[in-house]
Parts: C-alpha cells; structure tokens; sequence
C-alpha cells in the first residue's frame, strides 16, 4: 500500500516519496553478495588507449560461477593498412563479492582456435538498485590483474558491465529488437575524429544511417578541422543473446563508395509487449576507417530515442525500405480514435524525455517542453534541478506497462498507466543508492494530456494513485 500522504500528487513527487531513503533505511540494504551479481550483462572491455575491444555477454549464478562468449577486435600484427582481426572466444570462472561491492573474478579465456588465458580481475559495483530488500548490481567496472594474454603487446585492460533483460527469462533477442529512431556517435581512434548520424532501423534486418563526420584536415599543421556528409545503407542480423553484425555499403563525402562490417552488442534493453527492445547499442567496426581518418579504429553507441514526427519516420522508412511505413490492413481509425491512441504514446514519450534528462545532469532541461506543458513542466524542473543540486542522477530507464486514454474535457484526455521503475536507480556523487527499500516496482498515474496547435499531444497534469 502507498503511504497516505504520498496518494495523488503530482507524480513527480513519487521521486521524492519512494526514492527517497534514511541513513537508517540504507544500512538496513545490508551487504553486496553474489545473488547481487546474479543475471545476464553486456560487457565491453577496452585494451590500452583503445587499441583493441571485446564485446562480450557474461551470464552469473547466485552460487559464484560465471560464463561468457566474447568477439575480441584487435590490429592484425605486422599490418602496415590497419587491418584488423576478429576472433571469438569464451569465458568461464567464478567471482567472490564483499560487503562493500568489490571482489574479484577468477576465470579462463579461450579463443575458437584453441588459445587459453587465465586470469584475475578486481571489480567494484558502480551502481545498484534495491529489489525485495536486497542490492542489485546494474553497473560493474574491472580491472585485470595482468596485462592481456590474448593480444600481444602488455596491453592494460578494463571492462564495464552493463545489466540486461536476461533472454534466459526474456527470450531471445531479435531483428525486431533493433527497431526505431537511433542517435549514432562515432568514435575514431581516442577521440582522433568524430560523426553524428541519425540511424533508423526497421526490425526487419534493414538499416539507414546518415550524418556528418568531423575529420582532421590532411596536411593541416594548425588543426584545422573539415565537415562531411556520410551516410550507410546495409543490414543487420541478431543473435539470441544480444549480439550481432552489420554489413554497410558507405557513401562518402565525395560520393564514392566503400563496403565494410561491424561487430554489435546490445548493452541495455527494455522488456515492452514480450520483446526486449535495445536501447544501447555499441559496436566496432571490423576493418580500419573507410571515412578519412587514415587507418583508425572505429566503434559507435547506438542510443534509441523517441521520433514522433510521422513524416520523418516516413522519411526514413522510404529511404531504408523504399516504402513508406506500413499502413495497418485493418479499418482505419477515426479521428477520435486516433486522438486517444496519440495521447497513449504521450506518455512513453513523456518518460523517455524524464529518463534522459534523470540520467545526463548536462542535459538541458528545455526539452520537457518537447513532451510536456505548464504546470508539469515547473513541477519536473524543480525536481530534476534539485536532484542536480544534491548530485543525484538515474541509472536505468522506465518502462510504461500499460496505458489507456478516455476523452476529457475540453478536448484533453484522461490517460492512465501502469508505470516500472523496478529497473530505474538513483544514485548520489559516489555511486551508493537513494532509493527506498520499500520503492514499489510499479505506480499508476493518472495523466491529464492535450493535444497542441502543433497536433502533438503534450502531459499538462500527471499524479501518482496507486500501485498497480
């Protein structure tokens, strides 16, 4: 049951009733142990100044044993073009946890020819949530004992661990999971050039990608800078675990062409209709640059995003498919029916909006006026502002479980959803927990939504009701 005076308010105060915790309550948390490690995570490990990477799944058991399968990308010895290799391999071992969230990995790598390598590494839990009274790792760093035994060179290693729905109780993922609106940052090197590029995917194998990329100006001594268009066209395949490869034919600045391939891992996901849906997404290019760069070594993150335009996602659509998005073979809707339906995906626009600005304290705070209308956007400053005061910010993303909108008055909506945060973490400047031990994994609210002159609909009044 809520607590009485936490009952409809405005629902940006469940922040303040629910995830607010005591001293008192966060001693109470008890200790990190190994059912806090317990679960599937993506894994990304860096070798030196991002000479190589591996993207790899680490699967743990509440007992301290741990498997994994990992695609290691590293520069082919004695290559002059920088020409890379890409082997795969497996992980298996144990890990021991302290009070504290740090311990140690013991395990064994082994490549698909054969190849074996022991070792130790050191993590610490970087973030956590609190589930049935009980820590629960989201975010894990580690350092290896060794330098690495798979690449030459004494190279230093360090991973991060990023929670994932776990296929085992989620299912497999899929093309459909790579599905939507994506913001693509591409990385060259250490931070050597740079593009942006919007990415849509179609979740039926289909990509489009297209964007600037920021290069060094050849031959310049000053550092001059130059901007070019690029944009890649290809397909995608997915593997059950959340692994995959792209396969691109790019386009140049100067309209040539160039075909290349990258290695993907989904890092984090949502569970939403029976589908795991990626909402980050990292991968490494398989070959050197085909972009300027000389001979530089490529990865991206994929991060989804919310695109409600429906003429930009036709758009897109044509340029991926050469159709435009699929109409429903089914009786068209009619105009009131339409309204509710938009005023339903309001609120996962809403929260995507609050996610992202929750989790990137530099994000600016204009952009609740993409989703929302006064007064809940005073209601979301004031609170996201004082978060950012107090140096708590989120781990994690909200998941709308169900929505249904009814016709209000004066043309709004009264729209009520079904609310998961049980994957949603607040964490102070140090990384330790803000959330309550007694949080509820999901809270209805109420939402009043209204259609704008712009023929988007806009969340004017949220509360909190219930638990659902």
């Amino acid at each position: 049951m809520f607590k009485e005076n936490c009952s409809s308010v405005p629902a940006a105060l469940i922040l303040t009733c629910f995830l607010g915790v005591s001293a008192a309550q966060a001693q109470g948390t008890g200790c990190y142990t190994l059912e806090s490690l317990q679960g599937a995570f993506g894994v990304i490990g860096t070798y030196g100044s991002n000479i190589a990477v591996a993207l790899g799944t680490r699967s743990n058991d509440a007992a301290g044993n741990l498997t994994g399968t990992f695609v290691l990308n590293s520069p082919t010895v004695g290559s002059t073009t920088g020409a890379r290799t890409v082997a795969s391999g497996t992980n298996k071992g144990t890990f021991t946890v302290n009070c504290d969230g740090t311990g140690v990995v013991t395990r064994i790598a082994t490549l698909a020819d054969g190849t074996t390598a022991p070792a130790f590494d050191d993590f610490v839990i970087t973030g956590a949530i609190v589930q049935n009274g009980k820590l629960v790792a989201t975010n894990i760093e580690d350092v290896q004992r060794v330098p690495s035994g798979l690449i030459p060179g004494g190279l230093f290693l360090t991973r991060k661990y990023t929670r994932r729905p776990d296929s085992q109780t989620a299912g497999c993922y899929t093309l459909e999971s790579l599905q939507g609106s994506y913001g693509v940052v591409v990385n060259y090197d250490v931070n050597l050039a740079m593009g942006l590029q919007p990415e849509y995917l179609d979740g039926l194998g289909n990509l489009r990608r297209t964007g600037i990329n920021n290069q060094p100006l050849t031959g310049s001594t000053t550092g001059e800078r130059t901007i070019g268009n690029v944009t890649s066209s290809g397909t995608y395949v997915v593997n059950c675990n959340g692994s995959g490869t792209i396969t691109r034919v790019v386009t140049r600045p100067d309209g040539s062409k160039a075909t290349t391939a990258d290695d993907f891992l989904i890092l984090e996901g949502v569970e939403q209709g029976g589908k795991i849906i990626a909402t980050t997404i990292f991968d490494a290019q398989q070959g050197p640059a085909v972009v300027g760069a000389g001979t530089a070594f490529v990865t991206r993150i994929h991060t989804l995003r919310p695109n409600h335009n429906a003429a930009l996602e036709d758009q897109l659509q044509l340029l991926v498919c050469g159709t435009t998005a699929p109409t429903p073979s089914t009786t068209s809707l009619s105009p009131a029916q339409q309204d509710a339906k938009d005023a339903e995906q309001a609120i996962p626009r809403f929260w995507a909006v609050v996610d992202a600005l929750s989790s990137n304290p530099s994000a600016s705070l204009d952009r609740l006026a993409v989703v929302s209308r006064q007064p809940t956007i005073t209601t979301w400053r004031q609170l996201l502002t004082s978060h950012r005061v107090k140096q708590v910010k989120q781990i994690g993303h909200t998941t709308v479980a169900s929505v249904s909108a009814k016709p209000g008055h004066a043309g709004k909506f009264t729209v009520t959803a079904c609310i998961d945060v049980s994957k949603v973490n607040l964490v102070d400047k140090v990384g330790k927990s803000v959330v309550a031990a007694n949080r509820p994994a999901r809270v209805k609210y109420l939402y009043t939504v209204e259609k704008g002159s712009d023929g988007v609909f806009y969340v004017v009044e949220d509360k909190v009701v219930q638990t659902c």
